[in-house]
């Protein structure tokens, strides 16, 4: 499933892990966005579109806690991210890409 920055699926729409991998366009780039089944809260984002065959990034989801109390208390998942978190998400990850060479520090 194809979903561009002007499709209706956007601001608090998320799309679970089951739902299988997704293809977001960002900035006339194209990423593949999927979970990783053994660590529902990491996604991986494959830049389709880019200059480097395999490149792209990976973001996981985290909890912080004051203490082993609030931790105990807290509900075990997370929700998944919206559509516009995953486009924030691909938005900061193109910001660090050197255009010169397609990669993050270059």
């Amino acid at each position: 499933m194809q979903i561009d920055d002007g499709d209706e699926l956007s601001h608090d729409a998320s799309r679970a892990g089951d739902d299988g991998p997704f293809t977001l366009e960002v900035e006339s780039e194209t990423f593949t966005v999927g979970v990783r089944r053994e660590h529902p809260n990491t996604y991986d984002y494959d830049w389709v579109s880019g200059p480097n065959k395999n490149y792209g990034f990976s973001s996981t989801q985290q909890a912080a806690y004051r203490s082993v109390v609030d931790r105990a208390g807290s509900p075990s998942g997370f929700a998944p991210p919206t559509i516009d978190e995953h486009r924030e998400s691909i938005r900061d990850f193109l910001r660090q890409v050197n255009p010169a060479t397609g990669y993050i520090g270059d």
